[in-house]
């Protein structure tokens, strides 16, 4: 799915996948990418830095714990695959 923010002229494409009892959201935009896993609400993102990094924790956005592997579409399959071997749990 392809949606266009015509005032701020934001390109991004999302797509989600429903995986046991959880939606995982991966977006791309001009400023970088991100991986939801919601209903925990864990973000996966490369934004401002633009190095690929964990928030574990949505109360405390400022907490980042990089990660080595920079290729969303392989961090986005490590986390599919992960959720589907554990039945859901993160």
């Amino acid at each position: 799915m392809k949606t266009i923010d015509k005032k701020n002229s934001l390109r991004k494409t999302q797509e989600s996948f429903r995986i046991h009892d959880n939606i995982v959201y991966h977006a791309n935009t001009h400023l970088g990418w991100s991986i939801v896993i919601m209903p925990e609400n864990i973000i996966i993102d490369n934004y401002h830095v633009k190095n690929a990094h964990i928030h574990p924790s949505p109360k405390k956005h400022y907490i980042k714990i990089f990660i080595d592997n920079q290729n969303q579409y392989k961090i986005l399959e490590i986390v599919l695959l992960h959720l589907d071997t554990n039945n859901g749990m993160f």
